[in-house]
């Protein structure tokens, strides 16, 4: 089968990229024609000659905001690109995944002018609302999902008017455009993402397939650490602030922070003014430095305040047979055992759970982690996402 992978970044910038990549191996090791699409970028792994310019919304000034903003609406440059790769290719299925505003929902009027099959892997829910992580001003808000995109501009959805206008815009352009009903199935990590969008009216095809955890060798030896862990982006949706409100309360236990973010310098003063000598921030790590950092942990905090959907963190940190602690929030749910879940209503339950967990033997918790790693490789291995994938492709192969 030809299948044309679209993602707008092709460097491993987060958890989107990381599933890109992993599925674009697993398919070609099952002898599958693999092509890409997607943006130039100075950090990118893989890159095409049709790919499209660099875009940095962010760095954008002056009058030039408006036909940037145009620009992430419906990207002509993307979609004529796109639509000549598509001729050239012929490909049996597109497989889109993140493509919002640098590439644009305008490459959906492609593959339905050409009747191509295709597929998109949610990761957020930008198709439900204009504000795709649902969190803003420091709290979860879902009343711009559905129909009421207008109130994105009301409660300044993305913290600032001009790109809260934009992405109303584009809500309600993709509404009048039926843009989501030109993908022939979607794909969620999670069944809590899949229940959020049909709880909101999304009636097309929603199948749950788990993301996959790849590279990993899981006979290496399950190593109990001792350091309590904070792994992710530096920013207000992740609640790693939290995390520095737990050192200040086990003053005896050694807490990392590895990740970069908008957060950062606040918590370099926050810990420089309390005297947090038991916290060190790492920076951000890859390779060999994240995986022994997580190596060394006996826990792993992911204090979320938002619907996390599938992150592999946590996959990653199961596979090592690590304890996740979490809030009870999104699709985490569906991937921590519940005694390791924290009432994210109660900020005191972090006292209590993380007091419970640190202070097991490593006996203890060598004994749990043998089966965190159990249910990652039953759930979560190559083969069954290979299976449950390939399976969405034939049904919907043209």
């Amino acid at each position: 089968m030809k299948v044309l992978l679209v993602n707008k970044y092709w460097y491993i910038r987060g958890g989107a990229e990381r599933v890109v990549f992993a599925t674009k191996d697993i398919l070609e090791k099952n002898g599958h024609e693999v092509e890409i699409f997607g943006m130039k970028h100075s950090q990118n792994i893989l890159d095409r000659d049709y790919f499209i310019p660099n875009i940095d919304y962010a760095s954008v000034k002056g009058f030039k905001k408006i036909s940037s903003a145009c620009k992430s609406i419906y990207n002509r440059d993307a979609k004529n690109k796109f639509a000549k790769l598509v001729e050239d290719l012929k490909p049996d299925v597109v497989h889109f995944h993140n493509i919002y505003h640098q590439l644009s929902f305008s490459l959906l009027d492609v593959v339905k002018q050409k009747n191509i099959s295709s597929v998109m892997t949610l990761h957020d829910y930008k198709m439900i609302s204009p504000n795709y992580n649902l969190f803003h001003h420091g709290k979860i808000d879902e009343s711009s999902c559905g129909r009421n995109y207008y109130k994105c501009l009301f409660n300044n959805c993305m913290e600032s008017p001009w790109r809260s206008l934009a992405v109303t815009i584009e809500a309600y352009l993709s509404k009048w455009k039926k843009w989501n009903k030109k993908i022939d199935v979607y794909i969620t990590p999670s069944k809590f993402l899949k229940d959020k969008f049909v709880s909101v009216g999304f009636e097309n095809k929603i199948e749950v397939i788990n993301n996959p955890l790849v590279g990993f060798d899981f006979k290496s030896k399950i190593f109990v650490g001792k350091d309590i862990l904070y792994m992710g982006r530096l920013s207000e949706e992740k609640g790693v602030k939290l995390v520095l409100e737990m050192a200040e309360k086990f003053p005896d236990a050694p807490f990392k922070i590895a990740g970069d973010g908008p957060l950062k310098k606040f918590l370099e003063k926050t810990i420089e003014h309390k005297k947090l000598k038991n916290v060190e921030l790492l920076g951000y790590l890859t390779g060999d430095n994240l995986h022994n950092t997580l190596l060394n942990a006996r826990l792993l905090l992911l204090p979320s305040q938002w619907y996390e959907n599938y992150p592999l963190s946590v996959l990653e940190a199961h596979a090592m047979g690590k304890v996740v602690l979490a809030h009870d929030l999104g699709g985490l749910v569906e991937m921590i055992p519940r005694e390791m879940l924290v009432d994210h209503k109660d900020k005191n339950a972090w006292l209590q759970k993380i007091d419970q967990w640190y202070n097991k033997t490593d006996k203890e918790l060598a004994f749990v982690a043998k089966d965190l790693r159990d249910n990652i490789i039953k759930e979560n291995n190559i083969d069954v996402y290979y299976k449950r994938l390939i399976k969405v492709y034939e049904q919907i192969a043209k």
